[in-house]
């Protein structure tokens, strides 16, 4: 059946919008567009038109809000740790593109935990039983996620105050669980050092550009109720610790749809430069509708605040290097071809690229910067004190009588 395709016009008329409006969805990934012909004017798929209009036109009837309580966008909890609002990222009312030019991962913590910096007094580390030991030695050759699940629970076994559901309790556990994953994810022994200063020195990055590890922590701290910090509230609404949280988060953040996805965008970036003329390539990804990872984010229309605010780092601190230049070129030639800008996922691989680190270093940083955020939502679901047990609405065949 072939496709219908609706003209800018007709596209914003039965969707009752504005061209800006129309613009915007096409940004936020919720409907397709292409050129006609090579001119400015670009036509849109009738199919998602629908579907989009039927999705706004969801009623708010019970049943209604129940079918679709899971719809990315749509908030199904309440929470006071982070805000996104018209493109702007904020963490407790701190804008965090600003936090991440001057402030710690840990100062970070402190702000989303609530707390001072006694939790991450020099003494507090996880304890180093015979088990962590031997878990150690396993997990020494696995990638970044893979070593983090293998170390928590050995920690989590011996961390018997993990299981005090203190406020004072839980602050401390958090900082101990976060020095271990900066530990597991470097292959160094643990320490009370800045996440960011752990992760240059392992990975032999200059002091001078250090600045931009940190500012990609801080960037990836929270972002309010993703698939990974969900899984650790759901997980925390059981009354399980912090160390059961955080093995949540890792586990969702690994699939290729989530911090999984920094994967993909290195695996195009490196088949960019094979292929040497960007543009062509990928205008033949766009014509086979192959999937272009790393550009386009729903909450941010406009472009990516984290992506914007990571390039403007990475341009002052390496103006001029040609992974930059060329991680530009993909950028403008992937935008010109589907009107979407580069968004965190592709920002953290081009610093990867720039700064000359190991595999899968993008995805070690989001996820040491995200453990951050999710135990400041195992805080604050703990706080609440609710089960998070949805109902389902029910699709399958009836009983018979």
């Amino acid at each position: 059946m072939a496709t219908e395709w609706l003209s800018s016009k007709e596209a914003a008329r039965r969707l009752g919008v504005s061209a800006a409006t129309l613009y915007a969805y096409v940004s936020r990934g919720l409907l397709r567009s292409e050129g006609t012909n090579g001119q400015r004017e670009r036509r849109y798929r009738a199919d998602d038109v629908a579907q989009l209009k039927r999705r706004r036109d969801v009623g708010r009837k019970a049943e209604s809000i129940a079918a679709n309580a899971l719809d990315f966008g749509t908030p199904v909890l309440e929470s006071s740790l982070t805000l996104i609002e018209s493109g702007r990222l904020f963490y407790r009312g701190h804008e965090a593109t600003r936090l991440a030019r001057n402030s710690s991962l840990e100062q970070v913590a402190q702000l989303l935990w609530e707390c001072d910096d006694r939790p991450f007094a020099a003494r507090n580390l996880p304890p180093l039983s015979a088990t962590l030991r031997s878990a150690w030695q396993a997990a020494s050759a696995l990638p970044p996620v893979d070593a983090c699940l293998v170390l928590l629970p050995a920690a989590a076994r011996w961390d018997h105050p993990s299981w005090v559901e203190d406020r004072a309790a839980m602050l401390d556990t958090g900082a101990r669980i976060l020095r271990l994953l900066a530990a597991a994810v470097t292959g160094q022994p643990l320490s009370d050092r800045p996440v960011h200063e752990q992760v240059a020195t392992a990975w032999n990055v200059p002091v001078e550009h250090a600045p931009l590890i940190r500012a990609a922590l801080v960037l990836s701290a929270d972002h309010e109720f993703n698939a990974s910090a969900f899984a650790a509230r759901v997980v925390a609404s059981t009354g399980a610790n912090l160390y059961a949280s955080t093995i949540a988060g890792l586990v969702a953040i690994n699939g290729p749809r989530h911090g999984g996805l920094t994967r993909r965008v290195a695996s195009l970036l490196a088949d960019l430069r094979q292929a040497g003329d960007i543009d062509a390539e990928v205008a033949r990804r766009v014509r086979e509708r192959t999937y272009i990872p790393g550009f386009g984010h729903q909450l941010y229309p406009d472009g990516d605040v984290r992506a914007v605010a990571l390039f403007a780092l990475m341009r002052e601190f390496a103006a001029g290097a040609p992974e930059l230049a060329f991680a530009e070129r993909v950028a403008a030639a992937v935008e010109q071809q589907i009107d979407r800008k580069p968004n965190v996922d592709f920002a953290t691989v081009v610093l990867e690229r720039l700064l000359g680190l190991p595999a899968d270093s993008a995805l070690a940083i989001f996820l040491l910067g995200r453990t951050v955020g999710w135990i400041a939502h195992a805080i604050e679901q703990a706080a609440h004190g609710a089960l998070i047990r949805p109902r389902a609405r029910y699709t399958g065949p009836r009983p018979s009588a």
